[in-house]
């Protein structure tokens, strides 16, 4: 008996809890019933899963369906010697580390086991701390010579560590033949994750077919799909290859896959599990070997548990699991995200190279980008529209809405922030003693700044008494800043621009 997928032992099967990262998978082979749950127990943990086969039958059909990290494999069976299965498990395309087993110590069986590629030769009758010791060294093991492997990040710009996590991630689902789902809010760059999985893969010189499920049409789904043949319905005037037909050997991405009806869950569901289907019109069943990649902006877990999406389906395309940040989690990142998509708007427009000031830096660091990627692109496509022929990009080069938006958002900040005589900050605040320097010096000039705006009501002459500085002095603090104030008496007249390009405050 199999006591493995699609539930290993230890996997979450309640659909309303949130869907888990990558999770390390452990194949026990192993005829005798205790052991194997015993280890299956001394091994099991929040992000770990173990299944466990009797024979080499159940073990062979096992490793055929299902990539795994870790494999313990005892050298008695009842159907042959486990040993026997030592190449064919080294030669899978997830390459899991191999544990071999025995009730006895044989040292020749420890040289036979080593000469077949297996991590370590262990007895049974160990202690269950070194059972759990060679299955943690030969995981960290398998994960040093995976972060070791180059990756090809086809266009993942960004070195926060929640960034590297999810490009290990990414890298660790690629080079196995698992079902990939990848989760995150619109924008997050889902699609560039799912070109990365193809692209890091065995698969990666083959085809890779993107199909939108949010414009698939119902009455045409299954001809655009599936294809169809000769005379299958009126129009069918020569035989049709389908989008499937195209992903055969390579890889499928199915974007929004939230936004499929229930029939059409229920036609994939049967393509995943017989990897057949049938062209409209034929009588025959093609065979189709193909990696799925999935992704979703809407929690499938949520929608299992409403109703309006299946849950079989659900288990079968989320064997390992992508979640990506929203854009405003990652502050420290957005300056190259930005940059990165700033040289190739410029690049396409076919004008010079622009860069970011540090003063916009700031200030896209500090807005909440509810668009994620896809807004701070469409923002910068809107700034190089307004400046052409600038070399910097300033504040003032910001879309009039959205600059009101972050000006209002750093106010808000400003009239928050403790004056003279507050408590200093915790220790678990500080930073080095030149950033809190600059920190605090940007945020007083920005509260001089206002209040000297409100004290000479806008007007260039009175804010030059007051303040007692020099006019290029002055200008380069409401440049910095994003302020501005009139030539003339009265707030009238013309306006002192406080940056080139179009003045919007």
């Amino acid at each position: 008996m199999v006591t493995a997928a699609p539930s290993p032992v230890g996997c979450d099967t309640n659909p309303k809890q949130h869907v888990r990262p990558l999770v390390t998978r452990v194949c026990i082979i192993d005829d005798d019933e205790f052991f194997g749950r015993l280890l299956a127990s001394l091994l099991s943990g929040p992000d770990v899963e173990t299944a466990v086969a009797r024979d080499m039958a159940q073990a062979e059909a096992m490793l055929a369906e299902y990539d795994f990290d870790v494999v313990f494999l005892d050298v008695r069976l009842p159907d042959g010697s486990g040993l026997d299965l030592a190449p064919k498990i080294k030669e899978l395309p997830s390459t899991p580390e191999l544990i071999i087993m025995t009730g006895l110590g044989d040292p020749d069986g420890a040289e036979l086991a080593i000469r077949n590629g297996a991590w370590d030769y262990i007895q049974k009758t160990g202690s269950p701390e070194g059972l759990q010791l060679s299955f943690k060294r030969a995981l960290e093991f398998r994960r040093n010579k995976q972060s070791a492997q180059p990756v090809e990040r086809r266009g993942i710009v960004g070195e926060s560590p929640r960034i590297l996590e999810c490009i290990r991630q990414m890298s660790t689902a690629a080079r196995s033949s698992a079902n990939v789902l990848i989760l995150g809010e619109t924008g997050t760059g889902k699609e560039i994750f799912a070109r990365a999985v193809h692209a890091n893969s065995p698969r990666r010189n083959k085809n890779y077919v993107v199909v939108d499920c949010a414009s698939l049409q119902e009455a045409l789904v299954g001809s655009d799909l599936f294809g169809h043949r000769k005379g299958a319905f009126t129009g069918a005037v020569s035989d049709k290859a389908g989008v499937l037909q195209r992903a055969d050997c390579g890889t499928l991405f199915l974007d929004e896959i939230s936004e499929l009806s229930l029939e059409l869950q229920k036609s994939f569901l049967r393509l995943l599990e017989t990897r057949t289907y049938r062209p409209v019109g034929d009588t025959r069943e093609l065979r189709l070997d193909f990696r799925l990649v999935c992704a979703s902006n809407r929690s499938l877990a949520d929608m299992v548990a409403a109703g309006t999406f299946r849950e079989d389906l659900f288990y079968r395309i989320r064997a390992s699991v992508l979640q990506l940040p929203p854009l405003r989690e990652l502050p420290e990142d957005i300056p190259a995200i930005a940059a990165h998509h700033l040289e190739r708007i410029c690049r396409d427009s076919r004008l010079g190279q622009k860069t970011l000031s540090c003063d916009l830096k700031g200030f896209l660091k500090e807005y909440a980008w509810p668009g994620n990627v896809r807004e701070l692109i469409h923002m910068l496509e809107a700034m190089v529209a307004s400046a052409p022929d600038e070399e910097m990009l300033l504040p003032a080069h910001l879309p009039q809405e959205l600059r009101i938006q972050m000006l209002r958002a750093r106010v808000g900040r400003a009239s928050q922030t403790p004056g003279p005589g507050a408590p200093a900050p915790e220790a678990g605040e500080l930073t080095s003693w030149n950033e809190y320097k600059k920190h605090e010096q940007e945020r007083i000039e920005l509260a001089y700044v206002d209040g000297l705006v409100n004290e000479s009501r806008g007007e260039l002459r009175r804010a030059l008494e007051i303040s007692g500085l020099s006019p290029s002095r002055l200008y380069g603090l409401l440049s910095k800043h994003g302020r501005s104030l009139s030539q003339g008496g009265g707030g009238k007249g013309r306006h002192h621009k406080s940056g080139s390009g179009p003045e919007n405050a």
